[in-house]
């Protein structure tokens, strides 16, 4: 069996749990595989001899072709070499700023200061989509509670919600009822059979119940509110952007912040010279 006697060193390195420096997997020219490498990267779920021919054939395969492609670009290892480190350091740095971030950077944004960007930058804040706040219920076409339903999802006082929600916990196929917040109208219309002139009626009225029905449902949309596509988006609608978007203005700011802090440090304990 391939590899035989070497499986039979790994179980054995296994048992005894001892370390040699001459335990030796595999070597290409003076480079030599060892058994601690390859235990160091095998999964504890692997099975150890198909893990094992695997790991020396990849092992081999690659050093054969890293020693032919370094005959080849010689020229250009130095360059390669500039490259690698240049990664490595733009790696350790986006790692410790990361740290940074999560240990020291404060992510609350002020209510103020989001509708003050806002209000500053209300030109940008305009519709791509229509949006509605709006209630949905989808019946059973045979249901006996249509008119009941009619009722509860108009209804807003604390009571008539209360109700409603049970209510659409027991018969509604499904449903959605906050009609507080903003939602692209074509989360719904996507859900229910419409026409395009309907969708048009649909946005022209608020506070109006729509009810639409196929073979197997009846459909209940109850539109609270609307914005169409080109007006201005509503504050509410847009705040969760707008947090996100000056936590990431501010997170850049924090990092500037602090690695010249680091900098001017550095000056001050004459780490740093500059010779001309």
């Amino acid at each position: 069996m391939k590899h035989s006697f070497l499986y039979l060193s790994v179980i054995l390195f296994l048992s005894c749990n001892s370390e040699k420096e001459d335990d030796y997997l595999a070597s290409y020219k003076d480079i030599n595989l060892t058994i601690e490498e390859v235990l160091s990267h095998k999964p504890e779920s692997a099975d150890s001899a198909d893990f094992v021919s695997q790991y020396i054939d990849k092992w081999l395969h690659s050093r054969v072709v890293l020693d032919k492609a370094n005959i080849y670009i010689d020229e250009e290892l130095e360059e390669i070499i500039s490259l690698v480190n240049d990664y490595k350091e733009t790696l350790i740095i986006e790692s410790y700023r990361r740290e940074l971030i999560n240990s020291q950077f404060d992510t609350t944004v002020n209510k103020t200061d989001i509708e003050k960007y806002y209000n500053d930058y209300l030109s940008d804040f305009i519709l791509n989509k229509d949006i509605i706040k709006a209630r949905i219920i989808v019946l059973e076409k045979e249901t006996l509670k249509r008119k009941e339903t009619e009722i509860l999802i108009r209804s807003h006082d604390k009571k008539s919600e209360v109700e409603l929600n049970s209510f659409c916990e027991m018969y509604a196929v499904k449903s959605f009822l906050d009609d507080s917040v903003w939602v692209y109208f074509s989360e719904f219309y996507q859900k229910i059979p419409i026409s395009e002139n309907e969708k048009r009626r649909i946005l022209s009225n608020k506070n109006k119940l729509h009810s639409f029905t196929d073979e197997n449902y009846i459909y209940l949309l109850f539109v609270r509110d609307y914005q169409i596509k080109g007006s201005k988006s509503p504050l509410s609608f847009e705040f969760n952007n707008i947090r996100k978007l000056i936590r990431d203005k501010n997170k850049i700011k924090f990092i500037t912040n602090m690695e010249n802090r680091f900098y001017n440090d550095a000056i001050s304990s004459e780490y740093i010279k500059i010779y001309k």
